[in-house]
């Protein structure tokens, strides 16, 4: 598993899942950062698109509640 941390220069800057950073020249059409990548069964990266949605749900619900706790912190 791949994410996809941005795009420079048409390449796809990611992070696999022990943190290292990775460079790929060719990845899927209309990835874009945030996008979790995945091999498929033939050995081709794909865009897992669940994945993906489940981590940026995930990232909302934390903006969230980091936000709620210096509106919090503001107040008092």
């Amino acid at each position: 598993m791949l994410i996809i941390d941005r795009i420079e220069e048409g390449k796809a800057v990611c992070e696999d899942e022990d943190g290292r950073q990775v460079v790929l020249e060719i990845f899927p059409d209309g990835a874009a950062e945030g996008d979790v990548l995945v091999y498929s069964d033939d050995g081709q990266l794909t865009v897992d698109t669940c994945m993906t949605r489940l981590r940026r749900e995930k990232a909302a619900a934390l903006s969230r509640r980091i936000q709620g706790r210096r509106r919090k912190e503001n107040i008092t």
